[in-house]
């Protein structure tokens, strides 16, 4: 079974405002990026960018898998979530 922090989380608008990230609309829950900070810091979350090959390849978090929103729920990539120990963090932005 998959672990996801809070059912799933995405870090969404990396650059938002703090005041920003409080606001929950409806969808993903997120977390607040002081938070992911300290966990991507002790190593407990794995991250994902869901974002299309090309849009990784601009730039991307420091140790986050690519993998395309389209192609998260093949076999392949959904064993590889669910073999993962730690938290996972899917962000697009």
């Amino acid at each position: 079974m998959m672990r996801f922090t809070g059912a799933l989380l995405a870090v969404l608008a990396l650059a938002a405002p703090a005041a920003a990230q409080q606001a929950q609309p409806a969808g993903p829950p997120r977390i607040p990026m002081a938070e992911f900070k300290k966990l991507q810091a002790e190593n407990k979350v794995l991250v994902v960018d869901v974002r299309d090959a090309q849009s990784f390849g601009t730039g991307h978090i420091p140790g986050a898998r690519s993998i395309p929103l389209a192609t998260l729920l093949e076999p392949a990539n959904l064993a590889e979530l669910k073999a993962s120990k730690k938290e996972i963090v899917l962000y697009c932005a």
